[in-house]
């Protein structure tokens, strides 16, 4: 199989790199962990705008008619750009679920998600609807969880029962969070290693850059190769999911265990170029870390996609 990616999705992905230097530098993600929101409407009306939220949604249905191959290369950009908020439950798994099947849901629609057996919720408290492996619930309360990503923050939610969504395949649902997720963190990864190599090549020490150290260059060499390595996988992985390909399920946990992988490491070693600053609130490297860290366990964390890919192996 040949496998590259369009000019058209390379330029809109290169768009919204443009759009998110501008409305989504760290200085605004910090502003919004410390507003407590964990979600920046601003900017969400920026990404539905311009259709990042309704790529794969049909254009029967008001969306841009895209596939996950359209939209992976979207995910990594908005990692790299650690956006907050609910973009992969919304734009992954919530929308194209339910845009068309769902009598008051539309592509303005904000939802959250609860399909991988957790007790929390992320962004249940600006969430329209929350979307369960038993259907749709749109009336709910929420108890403040927290977490350690304040992009990201988690709730308890009860209510009454949920009402069914018609043709909803919770597997595929399932699949498509975890592939963004994949895409996210390889996004994630890029920066952290971008500002790691930044730092290096400025903080001197007995009277060198740091960077000029053969240790340094090999931690962010060797966190350079876990994400080149993740990157095959994700985009097969979006490739399996659009075509329908029976071997989708075992391509999306390969696509999560590398990524995962990837984004453990770079924290590790980027933490290490930065040494204990990296670890205060003053250091924008804490936000992405915090994030990969929060991710690496959504959808499936390395043990359970293992496990899956293992018993896809023996079948």
């Amino acid at each position: 199989m040949r496998f590259s990616f369009t000019d058209d999705q390379r330029a809109f992905a290169a768009a919204l790199r443009d759009l998110l230097n501008v409305e989504c530098p760290p200085a605004r993600v910090r502003q919004v962990w410390d507003e407590g929101s964990g979600h920046d409407a601003v900017l969400w009306a920026r990404l539905a705008e311009m259709g990042v939220l309704s790529m794969t949604v049909p254009e029967s249905a008001g969306g841009m008619g895209g596939s996950e191959v359209d939209s992976v290369l979207l995910f990594s950009e908005l990692g790299r750009a650690c956006v907050p908020g609910p973009v992969i439950e919304t734009a992954a798994v919530g929308l194209p679920a339910l845009v068309g099947a769902v009598p008051g849901i539309d592509v303005d629609s904000v939802i959250a998600c609860r399909l991988d057996g957790s007790p929390y919720i992320a962004h249940a408290h600006v969430a329209d609807a929350v979307l369960t492996s038993e259907g749709l619930q749109r009336a709910f309360t929420i108890v403040d969880a927290h977490g350690i990503d304040a992009g990201r923050r988690l709730f308890e939610v009860s209510g009454p029962a949920v009402e069914p969504v018609p043709g909803f395949d919770v597997e595929l649902a399932r699949g498509r969070g975890a592939l963004a997720t994949a895409a996210y963190l390889i996004g994630l990864s890029e920066a952290m290693i971008a500002m790691a190599a930044d730092y290096a090549r400025h903080r001197e020490q007995f009277g060198k850059p740091i960077g000029s150290f053969q240790a340094v260059k090999h931690l962010l060499a060797d966190a350079l190769l876990k994400l080149e390595f993740a990157k095959a996988p994700t985009y097969r992985a979006a490739w399996s999911l659009a075509n329908g390909e029976p071997t989708a399920s075992r391509d999306v946990s390969m696509a999560k265990v590398f990524a995962n992988e990837a984004a453990y490491r770079t924290s590790r070693a980027t933490m290490q170029v930065h040494g204990g600053i990296g670890y205060t609130w003053e250091s924008d490297l804490q936000l992405l870390m915090k994030k990969a860290w929060a991710l690496v366990r959504a959808w499936g964390d390395t043990s359970y996609h293992r496990r899956r890919v293992a018993a896809s192996a023996l079948m």
